[in-house]
């Protein structure tokens, strides 16, 4: 054999295969691990879960602290208990354009400070703002080194505390998130996840999203009463993880947010969110034509167990059975074994009452009904057919290595201790992590599938240029609700559908 038939050789075979091929050896027998072949996966490691320890202060103002001694840094976040849940009745993205002011200017000193100044004075801490609404809370956040903390509990607090709220910098930023959403609804991916989540939650506050009718409607004045119901001591917490001690940060705590007290028009008990179980109101299949867009996207929408259920983790590892990464039996279905998609998976979510669950892909305009068949029938054969052990330990796997992975960094720690405190979750659901996933059995995965997605109470969303590829969709439903994507009115529960 020549050197040249060797090369051709080596480029159609592995690479491990192909160097033992030039090294005279045939097709390889033994292959050194770590050297010419991949290393043996090592034992599995428990994830290091430290302490969180939590005092209140006078005023209401929740204090939490994770030590991580050893690295100059820490994570500082300030939570507060109202997020999109609490936007009001044809307002949706008031809570967001709230967060979103948080940083555009800000008391400090008793001076009026903007949103450059803002910038430059936590980049001067090495750190960045951070801010964020979630459904549930809002967040303003920064990592710094241990000796500029100080200085960043400061300036978290002028902002959370003392935000101008400037009617220039609404209107700036309504434009910004106007023209977002523009985009978003002519791209059939971000559409259907805002069009999906109006199908499953209906009526109820979780299916809000903010349409450009609702952001056009909210004035300062909102955004200052907002900012004036939610952000209170008793509604807020200080979440300070890394190189900090509880003595310290109570210090810490009681010289920035000691002295916050209520005004006298709110000293009344910390409101609550609103989150009831899904409402739906539309029927099993949803077809929005989006003429001129490239693919077709497709999601199966489907309930989830609440915060407080007893087999939320069952569905968890559920979850990740059928769409938590590349091996998992949605992607497997549509891309590995038949090439339908780049790849497909799912996620969950979970409310205090109910919860969602999602799979979704994207695909050419011809195969979107193959594709919601295939996403049905997958479900339905999880259903029928437990995992092994083997597919069951990898998907386990996969959930306990993102988890050790986030508690790795003081940001990502920080996060995972912010949602159990918005969520009002024991600190303990940390350390039961991973216990918790382990535990879950083959037949506990295929009875959840059964009981919380029988075929009846799924419904498929397709969002895609219908006249690019027509087809037969008696077969996912008798008749298929039609609307075009201009027509949508994603403020109403029904998107505009009328009541029959």
């Amino acid at each position: 054999m020549n050197r040249r038939s060797i090369r051709a050789r080596a480029a159609l075979v592995p690479w491990a295969t192909a160097m033992a091929l030039l090294l005279g050896l045939g097709q390889a027998q033994a292959l050194t691990p770590g050297v010419d072949a991949p290393p043996e996966p090592g034992p599995a490691r428990a994830a290091a879960v430290p302490a969180v320890q939590e005092t209140t202060l006078a005023n209401g103002l929740t204090l939490i602290v994770v030590p991580r001694p050893g690295v100059p840094l820490v994570t500082a976040r300030l939570l507060v208990r109202g997020g999109a849940l609490a936007d009001p009745p044809e307002r949706a993205g008031l809570a967001s354009l709230t967060a979103t002011l948080l940083t555009k200017g800000a008391l400090r000193d008793g001076r009026p400070v903007d949103a450059t100044t803002l910038a430059r004075q936590a980049e001067a801490l090495g750190g960045g703002l951070e801010v964020a609404a979630g459904a549930t809370a809002l967040s303003l956040g920064m990592t710094v080194t241990t000796p500029k903390l100080d200085a960043a509990v400061a300036l978290l607090t002028d902002v959370l505390r003392q935000p101008l709220l400037a009617a220039s910098e609404l209107e700036r930023s309504r434009r910004q998130m106007s023209d977002a959403l523009r985009v978003s609804l002519a791209d059939p991916a971000a559409l259907i996840g805002m069009v999906a989540r109006r199908v499953h939650w209906g009526d109820a506050p979780g299916g809000a999203v903010p349409t450009l009718d609702s952001l056009a409607r909210v004035q300062r004045a909102d955004v200052q009463a907002f900012h004036q119901r939610w952000v209170r001591p008793d509604a807020t917490a200080l979440l300070l993880v890394g190189d900090i001690d509880l003595e310290r940060a109570r210090a810490l705590a009681q010289r920035h947010l000691g002295g916050w007290t209520l005004s006298t028009p709110s000293a009344q008990p910390a409101p609550a969110l609103a989150d009831p179980a899904p409402q739906p109101r539309l029927g099993p299949l949803l077809l929005v034509d989006l003429p001129g867009s490239g693919q077709s996207s497709v999601v199966l929408v489907g309930g989830f167990s609440a915060l407080g259920d007893a087999d939320r983790r069952v569905g968890q590892v559920t979850n990740a059975v059928l769409g938590g990464g590349y091996s998992a039996r949605l992607n497997q279905a549509v891309r590995v074994r038949r090439g339908l998609a780049y790849g497909a998976g799912s996620r969950a979510d979970s409310g205090a009452q109910g919860g969602q669950w999602q799979a979704k892909t994207q695909t050419d305009h011809r195969n979107a009904l193959q594709v919601a068949q295939l996403l049905r029938e997958e479900v339905a054969r999880l259903a029928e057919q437990p995992p092994s052990a083997e597919e069951l330990a990898a998907r386990q796997a996969s959930l306990t290595g993102g988890f050790a992975r986030a508690l790795d960094t003081t940001a990502g720690l920080a996060g995972q201790v912010g949602e159990l405190w918005v969520q009002r979750r024991p600190w303990s659901a940390l350390a039961d992590f991973a216990r918790e996933v382990q535990a879950v059995q083959p037949a506990q995965v295929a009875d959840y599938a059964r009981q919380h997605w029988p075929a009846s109470s799924l419904r498929v969303v397709v969002v895609g240029d219908l006249s690019a590829a027509p087809q037969d969709w008696s077969a996912l439903a008798a008749q298929p609700l039609r609307l075009n994507a201009a027509q949508l009115d994603l403020g109403s529960p029904t998107l505009g559908v009328p009541a029959r």
